[in-house]
C-alpha cells in the first residue's frame, strides 16, 4: 500500500510539473508573438525607471562588498605561493565572468522580479486583468511586454555598473586593506579582461532578465485567489526564478568559455 500511494504521488507530481512546463511554453510563444506589436510606449517607460533607478543602489552596494570579499579570498590563497601580483586579474576575471552577470539576475529577481508577481498577482485576483480583457485591452500589451522590454534596457547598464563597483570593491579592499600596488592591480585587471568578456557577461545578464521576468509575469498571472495565492506565487517565482539562474548560468559558461 505504501509503495502505491508513493508511485501514485509521483505521477501525480510527474503530470502536474509537465503541466505547468507546457503552460508556461503556451505563456513564452504569447509573449514571444505580442513583442512583435507596437509596444505601450509609456508603461516602457515607467517600468525602465523603476527596475532601473530602484536596483541601481542595491546591485553597486552588494558587488563592492562582492569584489572585496573575491580579494580577499584571492590574497589568502595567493599568498601561500607568493603570487600576490595576481590579485588583479583574479579580482577581475571573477567579478566580469563569474559573479556580476549572475548576481545582477538574482537581485532582479529579488527586487523587481518580486515586485511584478505581486503586482500582477494582486491584479488577478481583484479581477483587473478580466477587466482588461473586457474593455479590449490586451494584458500581455499592457502588462507584460512593457515589463520584458524594460528589463532588455536597464540589464546591459546595471550589469556595466555591476562591473565597475566589483572591480572598485576589489581595489579598495587589495589596496588600502592588503597593501598591493594600485598601478599593477588596475593594469592587470584591464590586460587580461577583454571586450569579449565584457560582452558575454551582458548577454549572459540579459538572458537571465529575461528569465526572470519571464517566470515573475507567469506566476503572477496564474495566481491563485486570496492573500495565500498571491504569496505563494511570490514564493514560486523566487525559488523558480533563483535556480533557474544557476541552472543556465552553467550552460552558458559551457558554451561561451
Amino acid at each position: 500500500m505504501a509503495i502505491t500511494q508513493i508511485l501514485g504521488a509521483t505521477g501525480r507530481g510527474t503530470l502536474s510539473l509537465l503541466a505547468s512546463l507546457g503552460q508556461m511554453g503556451t505563456f513564452a510563444g504569447r509573449t514571444l508573438r505580442w513583442l512583435t506589436r507596437f509596444p505601450y510606449l509609456e508603461g516602457v517607460l515607467q517600468q525602465a525607471a523603476r527596475v532601473g533607478v530602484q536596483s541601481l543602489a542595491v546591485v553597486c552596494c552588494i558587488q563592492f562588498f562582492v569584489g572585496a570579499n573575491i580579494a580577499l579570498v584571492g590574497d589568502s590563497i595567493f599568498r601561500q605561493f607568493g603570487g600576490q601580483n595576481l590579485l588583479g586579474i583574479y579580482v577581475g576575471m571573477t567579478s566580469v565572468i563569474g559573479m556580476a552577470p549572475m548576481l545582477v539576475g538574482a537581485l532582479l529577481c529579488a527586487k523587481p522580479g518580486t515586485e511584478i508577481t505581486a503586482t500582477i498577482a494582486s491584479m488577478r485576483v481583484k479581477e483587473q486583468i478580466d477587466a482588461l480583457e473586457v474593455m479590449a485591452v490586451n494584458p500581455f500589451w499592457y502588462l507584460i511586454i512593457p515589463r520584458f522590454l524594460a528589463f532588455l534596457l536597464v540589464t546591459p547598464a546595471l550589469t556595466v555598473f555591476s562591473y565597475l563597483a566589483s572591480v572598485g570593491g576589489g581595489f579598495a579592499a587589495a589596496v588600502f586593506q592588503l597593501g598591493n600596488n594600485p598601478g599593477t592591480f588596475l593594469s592587470d585587471v584591464v590586460r587580461f579582461l577583454t571586450l569579449n568578456d565584457l560582452f558575454n557577461g551582458i548577454w549572459r545578464a540579459e538572458i537571465f532578465a529575461l528569465d526572470i521576468c519571464l517566470v515573475s509575469c507567469f506566476f503572477g498571472y496564474f495566481s491563485r485567489p486570496g492573500p495565500a495565492g498571491v504569496s505563494r506565487a511570490i514564493n514560486l517565482a523566487v525559488v523558480i526564478g533563483s535556480t533557474s539562474i544557476i541552472v543556465i548560468n552553467y550552460f552558458l559558461t559551457q558554451v561561451m568559455y
